[in-house]
């Protein structure tokens, strides 16, 4: 076991904040390497990709390690742009302390409000690191109340920021703070430890304040319970904060640490090196895995086989054969192991709301007729890496299609397919993603008999369910009549016969209840039930008919008052439901729902509209009804179990896992 603390730490931001830089300036105060690498210049150590050195953007999460002082510090430094949130999302499964870097120069933005929402659901410990004090114009009391007031936390100021002389900015721990105390961002800090601890509220009140160093003990208990939350201001271009940043995280010690006896790890990313092949990149949280292990693999249900166990040190992997609990490190497998996989026995909770969810599907095409098989094949892969693209392979259409969160991430997925795989692909516009839902109640009969030997005779009755109430299967059939193991293929059939209704898009906010069946006691098999249960199923839909349901954002829009008018008519452009304008001095609140069909391009408009010093933030809000037109109708992509002959052709004897329409 190792004799040295280990934490993991996950550096979070909107995109620009200066996430990466920070990574860099933490590792090089630590010693860990000897000069500073550079987002601008293309050499930041956790920007590995061609496009991250060329966009100057972070696009996968990456994993660095160094030591401060007694504890291994492993740090998760994360893509900031919403397009790529799946992979935060990932990457908090597996950190114990968060770092949210918010710019000084602008502020709380809307990605970090998403950001900040996830993280108080997941009970995550936060220090918030105040970025760019060294921006000209910055206002650092006017950020600090802002950020307060945004995120609905009481905030404590580990160090107060001296920007009087412009040229030459300073930090001053909160210890030394002594002749600042009448300062906004001290007293506001010490205002917040009162309203937690009534002894304290008395010296407060009584202007008898002990020394600076025990009212920061007291503050610590108070931060290590998540009552306050830490600020720390600072500069990651001048290195100012760093070591106050360094010395907190090591002190600062999660109340949620997950430690378990047994061998258990979490996979966070996956991708492909064109050395070593696959890469798993795994939290060890119990236990100690070697080259040449097998360990279980919840998500394949299988043993899998370790091959063999790296670390990435500054960038480079290097092969260290085992790792212990608490580490981070990558590992080798013959098999298919996905992002999002737990190995081991030891089940986590991994229900969390998603910070950004896909509502929009693309199409891919190969330039070169020759590169279709290939361009299929690259994508699997890519969809190992992120499960979340959902792609699928309609081999009967030649078609590709994936879901992603934005527009960036179709030319990462470009960028991706020519340097990985040398192939040219294009995109075709960005499409909203309905569903459909039964319009009335009605019933479908399905009756397979032939050609023999086969039987399943079912009757499922369709009804509408409120909208978000989702799926619900039941049966009122006896095992008499239908025998319990038919009857579970007929549920497990349910999700992927959902997949696809009569205008083309999943069909969910229904029950379906199994009210007559047969089965024969020579003929059935539990296939037969797998292949009918579409075919009633649909033409139960069929029966039914479907409402067209679209995807809607919760807006909130934080603005100057004198465009309230414009943007309160941009929204009733696209159909906006639009609340009551809250004001706050020179600046207004405006939330609501809009489509995001109409909104989805909005955020050019409201940038140009407000110079780039607005807030959007659009936030899927579920789904709500709309009017079926021709254009938001999609072809059923495959066989279709209406067609029931060909349905049945095509797969009799073909139900397989890999399957990508199931």
């Amino acid at each position: 076991m190792s004799h040295i603390k280990s934490i993991t730490i996950g550096i979070l931001a909107h995109v620009d904040a200066g996430k990466t830089s920070l990574t860099e300036c933490l590792l090089y105060t630590a010693g860990a390497t000897s000069d500073r690498g550079s987002v601008d210049q293309g050499s930041a150590i956790t920007d590995g990709l061609a496009m991250e050195k060329s966009r100057g953007i972070s696009i996968k999460a990456a994993t660095v390690d160094f030591q401060w002082n007694d504890t291994q510090i492993n740090i998760v430094d994360t893509p900031g742009h919403v397009d790529f949130a799946a992979e935060v999302d990932r990457a908090l499964s597996v950190i114990d302390v968060v770092v949210l870097v918010i710019s000084a120069a602008e502020g709380i933005q809307a990605h970090t409000l998403s950001l900040w929402e996830s993280l108080k659901e997941r009970e995550l410990p936060v220090i918030l690191f105040v970025n760019k004090v060294d921006r000209a114009g910055v206002d650092p009391e006017r950020v600090f109340l802002d950020i307060q007031k945004d995120l609905g936390a009481r905030l404590f100021a580990l160090n107060y920021a001296n920007i009087s002389d412009p040229n030459h900015p300073e930090v001053l721990d909160f210890n030394v703070s002594q002749s600042y105390l009448s300062e906004t961002i001290i007293d506001t800090s010490l205002e917040n430890i009162a309203e937690l601890d009534e002894s304290f509220m008395e010296e407060y009140l009584e202007g008898r304040l002990r020394d600076m160093a025990a009212i920061n003990s007291l503050a610590t208990e108070l931060m290590l319970t998540s009552q306050l939350i830490p600020i720390i201001f600072g500069s990651a271009k001048l290195g100012l904060g760093i070591q106050l940043l360094l010395s907190t995280l090591t002190t600062l010690q999660a109340s949620n640490l997950v430690h378990v006896d047994e061998v258990s790890a979490k996979v966070f990313k996956v991708e492909y090196d064109a050395k070593v092949g696959r890469l798993a990149h795994v939290r060890l949280y119990g236990g100690q895995i070697n080259n040449k292990d097998v360990i279980w693999s919840q998500y394949l249900q299988k043993d899998i086989k370790i091959n063999q166990i790296l670390q990435r040190k500054l960038g480079k992997l290097q092969s260290v054969g085992k790792l212990v609990a608490g580490e981070i490190g990558v590992m080798t497998t013959s098999d298919m192991i996905l992002a999002g996989d737990t190995l081991g026995t030891v089940k986590y909770k991994h229900d969390y709301s998603p910070i950004g969810e896909s509502v929009l599907s693309v199409q891919a095409v190969a330039d070169q007729e020759k590169d279709y098989q290939s361009l299929g094949e690259a994508l699997e892969i890519l969809n190992n890496e992120d499960p979340q693209l959902d792609f699928r392979w309609y081999k009967e259409d030649r078609e590709y299609q994936l879901r992603i969160l934005g527009p960036i991430q179709t030319e990462v997925l470009k960028d991706s397919l020519l340097n990985r795989f040398g192939i040219e692909a294009s995109f075709l516009k960005p499409k909203v993603i309905y569903k459909e839902t039964p319009k009335s109640k009605a019933e479908g009969f399905v009756k397979y008999w032939m050609p023999k030997p086969c039987w399943a005779i079912m009757t499922f009755l369709i009804e509408p369910g409120s909208i978000g109430s989702g799926v619900t299967f039941d049966s009122k059939v006896r095992t008499s009549e239908i025998s319990v193991k038919y009857q579970n293929e007929v549920k497990r059939a349910i999700p992927w016969s959902l997949r696809q209704g009569i205008k083309g898009w999943e069909v969910t906010d229904l029950k379906i209840t199994l009210v007559e069946g047969s089965e024969h006691n020579v003929h059935s098999n539990p296939g037969d039930f797998l292949l009918a249960t579409p075919m009633g199923v649909m033409r139960g839909l069929e029966n039914a008919d479907t409402d067209l349901l679209q995807p809607m954002y919760a807006f909130q829009v934080k603005a100057k008052q004198e465009l309230l008018g414009a943007i309160v008519s941009d929204m009733n452009q696209m159909g906006a439901q639009i609340d009551s304008p809250v004001f706050d001095d020179d600046l207004f609140t405006l939330t609501g729902r809009v489509s995001v069909a109409l909104a989805m391009d909005y955020s050019i408009k409201f940038n140009a509209t407000t110079s780039g010093k607005g807030r959007l933030k659009l936030t899927l809000d579920g789904y709500e009804k709309t009017e079926t037109a021709e254009e938001k109708i999609r072809e059923f992509k495959g066989v279709s179990p209406l067609d029931e002959s060909q349905w049945i052709l095509h797969n009799r004897g073909a139900f397989k896992a890999d399957d990508r329409k199931r």
